[in-house]
């Protein structure tokens, strides 16, 4: 009798790990780079440039966490 093997529910703290920590990060370096844009030390294209540096950091953080799973469970 052939048996159907059992499907493995991920645990979804690791990920939320993950997610916490990008997501902090994101939040420390835009606070950082808002005050110095405040107190004159870089120019305000840095600041303005940095939601496209968001996007990718977050695109690649996406991929890292599908090749990561993919390579957990195959």
């Amino acid at each position: 009798m052939i048996q159907m093997p059992m499907f493995d529910i991920p645990d979804m703290r690791d990920l939320t790990y993950k997610i916490a920590i990008v997501f902090g990060a994101i939040i420390v370096i835009y606070g950082v780079l808002w005050l110095l844009v405040n107190l004159g030390l870089i120019p305000a294209i840095i600041a303005a440039v940095f939601p496209q540096i968001v996007l990718i950091i977050i695109g690649l953080f996406i991929i890292y966490t599908a090749v990561d799973r993919r390579k957990k469970y195959y």
